[in-house]
């Protein structure tokens, strides 16, 4: 760590340590360090670093280095977002259907650019998108991104997919890697947007009063989209209800459509 200053160690993420520094030349940024046990969980990070180096979009963090050698170890520095995540100031968008839907088309916007490259984001979810000051989104860990013109880095026999279930579409828990497309991403994104305006996840057996848990009503498409006197528009409903279909065939089929419909919602199309 002689190159440069550690000012704070920050939340860590997976197999990572993670450090607010000030580097010599890339200022002010974060470093992350680990080690990996398998060779699977190293090649995701090496994707992930791939995908940053070719994107360059406010929407995502650059990143500045990044090195490994044979024994599984990492250093990577990246760019240093000022922000706080969605999931700390998600109670400011509860009932305020506008605004949350003005955050919906700016994540489109950024998604859409690794969704042109092939690229599903496969967790999307409070946690990993960052909001600046002015309200911009920055996405965030693509750790478990899946590329789906290489080759997948999860053995089919697994019982479940690479994800964090209570966030993920059906064909993730379930494995169905064949299924995964940015549909997938979809499903995601119609949860985090009812969530917000909600007050609570649509799954969860607070707002839907059936089910074992938001995994299992996932599974079988028990949802709501009311909850204690917030109601969503009829209009952002509908969108949403194809959004959460159980199967990918069912739901909205782009992103052009999808965005479209969404921005109607605003320029009180019908």
């Amino acid at each position: 760590m002689e190159e440069f200053r550690v000012i704070k160690e920050l939340k860590p993420g997976g197999q990572k340590k993670v450090y607010l520094v000030e580097h010599p030349e890339f200022g002010r940024c974060v470093y992350k360090m680990g080690k990996c046990s398998h060779v699977s969980s190293l090649e995701r990070i090496k994707r992930e670093v791939t995908i940053l180096k070719e994107v360059d979009s406010h929407y995502f963090p650059k990143n500045f280095e990044a090195r490994f050698n044979d024994n599984g170890e990492f250093d990577i520095f990246e760019e240093y977002i000022e922000s706080e995540s969605l999931s700390d100031i998600r109670g400011v968008y509860r009932g305020d259907e506008e605004n949350v839907i003005r955050l919906l088309l700016n994540l489109i916007d950024g998604l859409k650019i690794i969704w042109d490259k092939r690229i599903v984001h496969r967790d999307l979810k409070p946690d990993n998108i960052l909001i600046k000051a002015n309200g911009q989104p920055v996405i965030i860990d693509l750790g478990i991104a899946r590329v789906l013109d290489e080759q997948s880095l999860t053995l089919t026999v697994q019982a479940n997919g690479p994800c964090t279930p209570i966030y993920a579409a059906p064909e993730q828990i379930k494995n169905r890697k064949n299924s995964i497309d940015i549909r997938t991403d979809f499903f995601s994104l119609g949860i985090i947007c009812a969530e917000l305006i909600l007050g609570k996840h649509p799954f969860s057996t607070e707002v839907t009063n059936v089910g074992m848990g938001i995994v299992d009503n996932v599974l079988n498409g028990r949802y709501e989209l009311a909850f204690n006197g917030i109601y969503l528009s009829n209009e952002l409903k509908g969108i949403i209800e194809r959004l959460l279909q159980p199967e990918p065939y069912l739901r909205i089929r782009t992103y052009s459509k999808l965005e479209n419909d969404i921005r109607n919602i605003l320029k009180g199309d019908k």
